[in-house]
């Protein structure tokens, strides 16, 4: 029997260890971003926030609990018989009045509304941090790859210059610079591994995976082509969860104006005790309290204004957070729409026409019918115009990226606040001297 048991506890325990060590796919950006979700400390924080805040809703609407009172009155310091000495027994109850047991809940209804509003802006923004991560290791694998490509077409110069310089048609200095192109490329290929490295270093946290964890290379799309834009207004939506909650302080700061004024109108509160004598007639007592509001200028009116105050700041709030997220939501659109266009310019005319140029310029050069210049600033080109490619891609998926998290619900844009430029101009466009064929 004992090991019947033992059976089934190591099962449960190994079907237990192999749903949490299920691994993530790679390749799907979407499944990264729900292991994300999944592993988000803030987001079970929020989750534990919003229900006990659901808890506090009943509660707020309720009258509190009556008070029981017994006791003896009257009775002498040394304990003797009395006829003064009364029993008594009672009870108590505070009557809050209906309005403001509704402000009550009302105000714990809008902070349930608000949590979860803080919920879903805080989800938008992991999901857009996950995926501007993951998209610039993609981007650097791409670039790795397409480097590591063009790498491979450069032995073809060095073979050409080796095979020159041998037949002494070529100086030294041609194969000398070949080389010293391959290692130039070796240097760029070093960078581009720490770009990615870098962008895993920022999406392995927020996977909760150590910084020493194996990830495959993974990659965007491999092939060159067009990246249309995504169709949509620019005008920021009426109510995202980020405008939400702060349009939740405003109800209540509004709530708390309420409840300020409801302060003229205190609660009463209602006593009744029942006492008895021996040996004489039983008595009861019925006595109703509530507060005078005389001092209303010193302790109603300043609360008044206060709550006022508080109003108009959230509602002041709701506006530039409006006006901010319009501003990243426009600066977003701009930089995806600028990286539309240059996708579509570098697959249309820039890639195509360096890479013929370079093929012609080598074919020519190994022919002896242009100079080892011409051939080398194509490749140089060519070899930037491929990285600048994958460099506008990014951009644009990040622009969408950031673009989709403002309308759902993010708080701050990252275009807009210098989080995200615009990928850097090849600095290696071929000019007239170095496209020459002689």
């Amino acid at each position: 029997m004992h090991w019947k048991t033992g059976t089934v506890l190591l099962a449960v325990c190994l079907a237990a260890a192999t749903a949490e060590a299920q691994p993530i796919d790679w390749n799907d950006p979407d499944a990264v971003v729900r292991a994300a979700f999944e592993a988000n400390p803030s987001l079970a924080g929020l989750d534990a926030q919003i229900r006990a805040a659901e808890e506090r809703v009943a509660p707020a609407g309720s009258l509190p609990n009556p008070m029981l009172m017994a006791g003896v009155q009257n009775a002498p310091i040394n304990l003797s018989a009395d006829f003064m000495t009364m029993y008594m027994v009672g009870a108590s109850q505070t009557l809050v009045r209906r309005s403001r047991r509704d402000s009550l809940r009302t105000a714990a209804e809008l902070e349930v509304e608000r949590l979860r509003s803080q919920y879903d802006a805080r989800k938008a923004e992991i999901e857009r941090d996950v995926r501007t991560a993951y998209i610039e290791a993609a981007a650097a694998q791409n670039q790795i790859a397409a480097t590591e490509e063009i790498a491979r077409v450069l032995t073809s110069v060095i073979d050409s210059s080796r095979i020159r310089y041998e037949s002494g048609a070529v100086p030294q200095t041609d194969l000398i610079r070949a080389m010293l192109e391959e290692s130039t490329i070796d240097h760029q290929l070093l960078l581009l591994r720490r770009q990615r490295r870098s962008a895993l270093a920022r999406l392995l946290p927020l996977l909760r995976l150590g910084g020493n964890t194996q990830v495959p290379a993974f990659s965007l799309q491999h092939e060159m082509s067009h990246r249309p834009a995504a169709t949509g207004d620019a005008t920021l939506p009426e109510l995202t969860p980020a405008l939400a909650e702060r349009q939740a302080e405003v109800s209540q700061a509004g709530q708390q104006l309420r409840m300020a004024r409801l302060a003229a109108k205190p609660d009463v509160s209602i006593e009744a005790s029942y006492g008895f004598r021996p040996g004489d007639i039983d008595m009861f007592s019925v006595v109703a309290r509530i507060e005078l509001p005389l001092r209303r200028g010193t302790l109603i009116e300043p609360r008044i204004r206060e709550a006022r105050a508080r109003q108009e700041a959230a509602l002041r709030q709701v506006d530039a957070m409006r006006q901010q997220l319009q501003e990243d939501l426009g600066a977003a659109i701009a930089l995806r729409d600028e990286a539309v266009d240059q996708i579509v310019l570098h697959v249309d005319t820039l890639v195509p026409t360096a890479k013929l140029g370079f093929e012609s310029a080598l074919v020519s050069y190994q022919n002896g019918m242009t100079t080892f210049d011409a051939v080398l600033g194509l490749l140089r080109a060519y070899v930037s115009l491929n990285v600048d490619y994958y460099d506008f891609l990014r951009q644009q998926l990040e622009a969408e990226a950031d673009i989709d998290a403002i309308r759902r619900g993010a708080r701050s844009g990252i275009a807009g606040a210098g989080g995200m430029t615009a990928s850097p101009r090849s600095s290696s466009t071929p000019d007239a001297s170095a496209t020459s064929m002689q």
